[in-house]
Order: C-alpha cells, then structure tokens, then sequence
C-alpha cells in the first residue's frame, strides 16, 4: 500500500473512533493508598481522614471496583474493614509486588502518598512506620509494572525529591513541593482529594476527571488559600509526565508536561448504558469492548513521541480497525446497518 494510500485509510479510521459513542463509564486505575507516619495523633486521624475520604469517592463516585482500590495506613484499628494493613516498607513493597503480577494488561496504577516526608543527606524519604520509603525502593518496585501506565502522587513535604529518581517514559509524577527543601507540612493532600471527591476540578466539563485537572485544580486552592490566609507560599506543587525528571508548576495539555496526565483519568461518575443495553447483556458486553479499545488509543497515543513513525502507525492501524469492527458488531446488535 502507497503511503498516500496508507494515510488515507488511517484518516478514515481515525474518523471513525471519533464518531464512535463515548464509553458508557470511564475505565478507573487500579489505586493504592497510603497513608505515613503521622508524628503526632492529630496528623494520624487527619491523613487517615483524607485516605478514607479519597477511598470513598473512588469507590462511590467514580464507580471504582472495591479490589481495585487498597489502603494501607499507620493505624489498621481506625478502620479495619478498610485498611488492609499497615503501611510498612515491607507492606508497601510487598503489595506493589502482588499488582505488578496480578493487574489485567491494560491496567493503570494510581499510587497516592499522604504523609510526611524528610530529606536525609540531600535524599528525599517517605516517613513509614518502621524504616522510610526512598526514591529508589519505589523505583526498583515500579519497575516490575512494565508497560502499564503509572501515576505516583506524593502529596506530603520534600516529596519534589522524588520527581526525577522516578521520572520515566510512560509514568507520571506529581509532588506537593519543587524539591525535597520544602520541608513544611502541606496542604495539598486535602485539596488533592477534594477534587477527586468534588465537581470543581472537571476543568474542561467533560463529566470524566483527568489526573492534570485533579492536579492542577488543587496546586491553584493550595495558593488561594495562603494568599487567603496571607502567609507566603511554602510549597510549589510540581508535575512531570515527559519522563525527564524535571517538574513543571503549570502543567498543561500543551506539554511538555501534563500531555500525558490528560489522558490519565482518575475517574467519572458512572453512566447508565444505552436502554438497549442494559436489557441485552450480549450488547453489554460489546460496548465494555469498545470502551477497552478506546482506552487503548488513548494510552497508544500519549506515546506517540517515543515510538518511530512506523511502529506507532502500525499501532494505531491495529487499534483502528479492532474499533471499527467492535463498532459494526454494536450496530448491528442495535438493529442498525452493519
């Protein structure tokens, strides 16, 4: 096939997976949440106070199935029905491990971290019961996932220190500070979890939350509300998705930083299906196919800048056409023209 041709055809196809219906629900990652050592007990209840409020809207309001989402925390007594252990180096490792082998293929990870963080001899470190969590346990942990996209969003002091140890194609990194010298207790994990849990972050009005919105919307309530208290901002939350290691503040869609963060949605409220649908588990079945295609394209188009031209067309084609025939089998369920 000419290139011409070749391009003309992909042109149709590319057409086709934007006329096709949106997914009846949005795809949510498989989340782990962890909350460290509070220091005092006043820290404790209020990291487990938002663990549990971010637990909750994963899980009732962006329809997140309940294995999908896992707590780790300081103090397994407050909640023992939903933490499932405590949050030890080991714990954490240890589960980390259990996803990386058990996660379905195209499975993303979205690891949170509320707490405190410290920075010893210029390296950052997570504050655990027990020994700390530092850049490179969670390095050589993530990088038993593979392909599978991850977001780690650390939201507690020093936690810029971990942006480029872990900085890496296909991952995405957001800290609550610029670097780990920014050592103050933040505010960020609150507004982090008010915009998971709330309607104000959905920036763009699409019913569905993308990990830059989340970010973004709660890096803006953490300054508004240090001018609103009229204390100098102590913490510059930071974003990187390029993999260079480097945070960007305002991250955008634009990039450099942020274009992959667009893509990764931390959920959206769940949809009914077409009526049709709902009364036929056949057509289902069908349009939870085509939303897992869909993701696809997504997740194969953050990665267009480290593929060759070549390969990434070939991708594309595959996932084109795979669409376009799940779409005609939907259509002629529905009654409609094959």
């Amino acid at each position: 096939m000419s290139i011409r041709a070749r391009a003309s055809v992909l042109a149709t196809w590319v057409c086709l997976a934007i006329l096709a219906p949106a997914p009846a629900r949005a795809q949510t990652p498989y989340v782990l949440i962890v909350t460290g050592l509070g220091g005092t007990e006043t820290y404790t209840r209020q990291f487990h106070t938002w663990a549990s409020e971010l637990r909750a809207a994963l899980l009732d309001r962006h329809g997140a199935a309940p294995g999908n989402v896992i707590y780790l925390g300081e103090k397994p007594e407050l909640s023992p029905a939903t933490i499932r252990a405590r949050s030890t180096r080991e714990n954490v490792l240890k589960t980390l491990s259990e996803l990386a082998a058990s996660m379905d293929p195209d499975g993303d990870l979205m690891l949170v971290l509320i707490g405190h963080g410290t920075a010893r001899n210029g390296e950052a470190r997570f504050n655990l019961p027990g020994p700390d969590l530092t850049p490179e346990d969670l390095s050589t942990a993530l990088s038993a996932f593979g392909t599978h996209r991850i977001a780690v969003v650390l939201t507690g002091s020093a936690s810029g220190g971990f942006v480029g140890p872990l900085a890496a194609p296909g991952r995405i990194v957001v800290a609550a500070t610029m670097t780990e010298r920014e050592r103050n207790a933040t505010r960020f994990p609150g507004y982090f979890v008010q915009a998971v849990a709330g309607d104000g972050a959905d920036l763009d009005k699409d019913g569905r939350l993308s990990l830059l919105e989340a970010y973004l919307w709660a890096r803006q309530e953490v300054a508004r509300s240090y001018e609103k208290d009229g204390q100098l901002l102590t913490e510059h939350a930071v974003l990187d998705d390029d993999g260079n290691g480097e945070g960007t503040g305002d991250a955008s869609v634009e990039g450099p930083d942020g274009r992959l963060a667009a893509t990764f949605l931390v959920g959206a409220p769940a949809t009914a299906l077409p009526r049709a649908a709902a009364a036929d588990s056949v057509l289902a079945r069908l349009y939870s196919e085509r939303a897992a295609i869909q993701a696809r394209v997504e997740r194969l188009r953050a990665t267009k800048d480290t593929l060759a031209q070549d390969e990434y067309q070939r991708r594309l084609e595959a996932l084109l056409v795979e669409l376009a025939l799940k779409n005609r089998e939907i259509r002629a369920r529905e009654g409609g023209t094959p």
